[in-house]
């Protein structure tokens, strides 16, 4: 017996066992459950889109604390190739900040989350984010806290 044998057949959902090859397509699913407050749950859901492809399967809201919960099921985003364009080492901290408000549109983000997902140090982040709530492109929920509607 070799090494060969111990091995799992794939299961990649073609008829038939046999040995895992580049030509199976393993699609990445997991179940999740997130329980908050609504903006909460929604940011977190929001923030997973930008990976995966989320597909709701129940949302409640408990009578007694108000608190929402949210089951989906996440399966990763299979990457297509990109066509070859010439793209900054870094992007403007002002088309950061757009681009992740504008995944999760109209989803309250904190800017300590702005800062950890775009890595802008912190006064470049403050200054940008003054510049696009006063330009109108963002909206300041409360303070500390933005999103984008439109």
């Amino acid at each position: 017996m070799d090494s060969t044998d111990l091995q799992a057949p794939c299961n990649c959902g073609a008829l038939g066992d046999h040995p895992r090859n580049p030509n199976c397509a393993h699609t990445s699913m997991v179940e999740l459950e997130v329980a908050g407050r609504r903006s909460s749950c929604l940011e977190v859901i929001g923030f997973l889109r930008t990976g995966y492809d989320v597909d709701i399967t129940h949302e409640w809201q408990d009578p007694a604390t108000e608190e929402w919960a949210f089951k989906f099921d996440a399966y990763r985003k299979l990457m297509a190739p990109l066509p070859a364009v010439t793209v900054p080492e870094r992007p403007a901290p002002d088309t950061a900040v757009l681009a992740c408000l504008a995944d999760p549109l109209g989803v309250e983000m904190s800017d300590n989350d702005l800062h950890l997902l775009t890595g802008i140090d912190q006064p470049t982040l403050t200054n940008t984010l003054t510049i696009l709530v006063d330009a109108g492109k963002i909206e300041r929920v409360r303070p500390g806290f933005y999103r984008k509607d439109a």
